[in-house]
């Protein structure tokens, strides 16, 4: 029975993990955060960026504020040009050591306006690909 229940559980996780979007690629990461920005979801890409612990700053806060910081932007941003209709992956390249990335993604707006834009990724300690917020 506790094996039954033990596949169930893990079975449920991999479940979870793809509806995200478990993708831990440069492109992968940087298909969910302009697919977060579609979605009005600033949390989910605030999830994707890499934001270092500063003394006596409380990481959920500083994330708080950067969603809402976001928030406003985007959303007057994306009303004048028709939200986002569409977007692509041109290109992904990974330095020579591993550890950070340059995705070029093309942004098509309601409006028919296109925007080409360079998207710097860094890996985590954990392997993990995260935006890299230059901070």
């Amino acid at each position: 029975m506790k094996k039954i229940i033990g596949f169930i559980a893990m079975a449920a996780i991999a479940l979870v993990m793809a509806a995200c979007g478990g993708d831990n690629s440069p492109k992968g990461v940087a298909e969910q955060a302009v697919k977060c920005i579609q979605d009005k979801d600033y949390e989910g890409y605030v999830d994707l960026m890499r934001i270092t612990e500063k003394e006596g700053q409380d990481v959920a806060e500083t994330k708080q504020g950067i969603a809402d910081l976001l928030r406003s932007k985007a959303e007057s941003t994306l009303d004048k040009k028709g939200g986002i209709k569409s977007y692509e992956v041109l290109s992904e390249t990974v330095a020579d050591d591993g550890n950070s990335a340059v995705v070029q993604i093309k942004v098509t707006y309601g409006n028919g306006e296109e925007k080409t834009d360079d998207m710097k990724m860094v890996k985590s300690d954990g392997g993990k690909w995260l935006i890299d917020s230059g901070k």
